[in-house]
């Protein structure tokens, strides 16, 4: 297989993307880090600095690690393909439980459209196509 189906593409974008917006998480992060203690409620209760400076530094690992699967995809890794159908599965299931937000029904449309996409026979041929050969 020669050319990168669009399919493959599609969901690595959507890393891509999603990178992007854990990175946004990372810069919300930092930025309650450094307000006063008083604006730091979390459903109304204070909540201590280690929670933003753990939460930006799992942020920041999700921002690796999402570019570096997407940058993978499209090189053909197979274990690429299988953490992105893992990830949009852990993403439905975690979806159903925002169903009342419109962040969940986002989540859920895009989550099965990358599904399907890294799903897709076209996919599944790309990551075969560059497997080792023994």
């Amino acid at each position: 297989m020669t050319q990168r189906p669009t399919s493959v593409t599609f969901a690595a974008i959507m890393m891509f993307i999603g990178s992007v917006g854990y990175a946004v998480g990372v810069v919300i992060n930092l930025v309650m880090l450094f307000n006063p203690g008083e604006q730091q409620l979390l459903f109304g209760s204070t909540v201590t600095d280690w929670y933003w400076i753990i939460n930006g530094g799992l942020d920041a690992v999700l921002v690796v690690g999402f570019i570096w699967v997407g940058r993978m995809a499209l090189r053909g890794d197979y274990g690429a393909g299988m953490t992105i159908t893992l990830l949009a599965v852990l993403n439905i299931v975690f979806s159903m439980f925002r169903l009342g937000h419109i962040y969940g029904w986002v989540t859920l449309a895009i989550s099965i459209a990358v599904l399907a996409a890294n799903m897709s026979a076209s996919a599944q041929d790309w990551y075969r196509a560059h497997l080792p050969v023994r």
